[in-house]
């Protein structure tokens, strides 16, 4: 006998997806800009925020990857059980 998914039971065992990381991309740029503007070098301080910045971008972006590989095989799984 074939098990029946729903929607929610899958979503329930999916990775979370992030939030939009939109502005957090132009946050870093628009810092960027005014460093840039200023003509000044990226000190110790401003280097350490932008690399945190950054850094959070890189987990959103593992996240994301990782949600989609779940979704693909579990879609993958229930095709070829058809």
């Amino acid at each position: 006998m074939k098990k029946k998914y729903t929607i929610s039971s899958l979503k329930k065992k999916a990775p979370k997806v992030p939030p939009l990381t939109c502005i957090k991309i132009d946050n870093v740029i628009s810092q960027l800009e005014k460093i840039v503007a200023k003509k000044k070098a990226l000190n110790k301080k401003q280097l350490k925020d932008v690399v945190k910045k950054l850094e959070h971008l890189r987990e959103a972006n593992e996240k994301l990857r990782d949600s989609g590989i779940y979704w693909y095989e579990k879609l993958k799984h229930l095709l070829k059980t058809r």
